[in-house]
């Protein structure tokens, strides 16, 4: 427990920093639903880098608990978790670097995702003898299945420290590694492509600019006096409660993981189940309901009415599923 503490504490603090709150949509959107901004504990605990660090929920709760933590704080069930103070907008390009030389993954690889974030850790490891690293983000390719390019941008605590560290020459595994300030990376990109044709890309999730964005455009907009078009009742949703010590991974096999598209917590062991496109809710449920509590460990099962769908459907317009890829997982810390 010792070792891994500290580990669990930073990650934690990483999760609700100035460097990746504001950027995770799936963890935003959570605190934004609470009124004083808890998110379940259970869900940050069952993120795939927390997941390797342990899957004990106690240990999570007692490494945040033993810890002194200015950033974040238990509520006292120990099931809740929030950040204490506002969020502040930095100048991450100021104080960030560009490193590449780093070794490319073997396509043959198993668990390409596990090796990455291993390798995330030694990255940290590297550069945090030389200063304090808030973040290190692998650079990937844009492929639908993104290829790691060899290179990571790694976030300091102050832009001097990024300058300092920009004119040593550091080594990665007995390799030299080009460094530049991420400032000078992307000042040569533009330079680089400014006669190219303009390609759109897609916006990252920015809590910054969309919240500035929807009250500085909040006047200007005509009111829209349209009734806003109904979601119909969704015939593969269920519910469930009682899951207080599963995880998605676990309610899936309980339900049958091949049915299941998606699991949503929408509170401590309670939330929403998608089946899969042909699997109705009302028959898996009945289904359930024939097992042994032991079977279902002990989990009320419900198939969804048109309120509930209509929840989960005002939900799923801006809440990421737990099941589902989580976006922010290919940047962690």
């Amino acid at each position: 427990m010792a070792d891994v503490a500290p580990k669990i504490l930073k990650q934690v603090e990483f999760y609700f920093s100035d460097s990746n709150l504001p950027f995770d949509k799936f963890l935003w959107t959570l605190k934004e639903k609470n009124s004083e901004g808890w998110v379940p504990l259970a869900t940050i605990a069952g993120f795939k880098k927390m997941k390797m660090l342990t899957e004990d929920l106690p240990t999570v709760v007692a490494a945040i608990r033993d810890q002194p933590s200015e950033l974040v704080e238990l509520d006292e069930s120990g099931e809740n978790i929030r950040r204490k103070t506002p969020v502040v907008k930095q100048n991450m390009v100021e104080r960030s670097i560009y490193a590449k030389g780093f070794p490319l993954l073997d396509e043959n690889v198993e668990n390409p995702k596990e090796v990455l974030l291993q390798l995330q850790d030694k990255i940290d490891e590297l550069f945090s003898q030389h200063g304090k690293v808030l973040s290190v983000r692998l650079r990937k390719t844009d492929e639908k299945s993104p290829k790691f390019k060899g290179s990571a941008f790694i976030e300091f605590s102050t832009p001097e420290e990024a300058k300092d560290i920009v004119s040593k020459g550091l080594q990665f595994e007995g390799k030299d590694l080009l460094l530049k300030t991420k400032k000078q990376y992307l000042d040569e990109k533009s330079e680089l492509y400014k006669d190219a044709p303009r390609t759109y890309k897609k916006r990252k999730f920015n809590a910054f600019f969309d919240n500035g964005k929807s009250q500085q455009q909040g006047d200007k907009k005509k009111p829209n006096n349209k009734k806003k078009d109904q979601p119909k009742f969704n015939n593969r949703l269920m519910t469930f409660e009682g899951a207080k010590d599963l995880d998605a991974d676990a309610i899936k096999e309980i339900v049958g993981k091949d049915d299941v598209a998606s699991v949503t917590f929408s509170g401590e062991g309670a939330g929403y189940i998608e089946l899969n496109e042909g699997k109705l809710s009302r028959e898996k449920t009945f289904a359930l309901r024939d097992k042994s509590k032991e079977e279902v460990k002990n989990i009320n099962f419900r198939y969804a009415d048109g309120e509930t769908s209509q929840a989960y459907a005002n939900l799923g317009k801006s809440d990421p599923k737990i099941g589902e890829k989580r976006k922010a997982e290919d940047e962690e810390q």
